[in-house]
């Protein structure tokens, strides 16, 4: 009967061991999916677009077929070439107003 009691204590401490081991390696992937899953971020490409003779420069909604050194358009302040200097991603919160 004695030997019964102690077989029936050590299941019941490998039971709980192995639920908490287990909880222990699954933690870190469910904090990881809760917050993913809570803050959407919307991306967007931007390009910045400069003039070559002066300091101009602004950043708009990238346009398809648009790659960095292409002229897009004329200085609003002395009339010579606009050029994309750059393309990124920008990430923003979901919600957030856009361009």
């Amino acid at each position: 009967m004695m030997l019964l009691q102690q077989f029936d204590t050590l299941i019941m401490a490998l039971i709980i061991a192995f639920a908490l081991l287990l909880l222990t390696a699954l933690l870190p992937w469910l904090i990881s999916a809760a917050s993913s899953r809570s803050r959407a971020v919307r991306e967007e490409l931007v390009e910045v677009v400069g003039c070559l003779r002066c300091d101009y420069e602004s950043s708009k909604k990238h346009e398809k077929g648009d790659y960095v050194g292409k002229v897009v358009g004329t200085c609003p302040k002395d009339g010579a070439f606009l050029v994309v200097k750059a393309i990124y991603v920008e990430r923003r919160a979901q919600g957030r107003a856009g361009y």
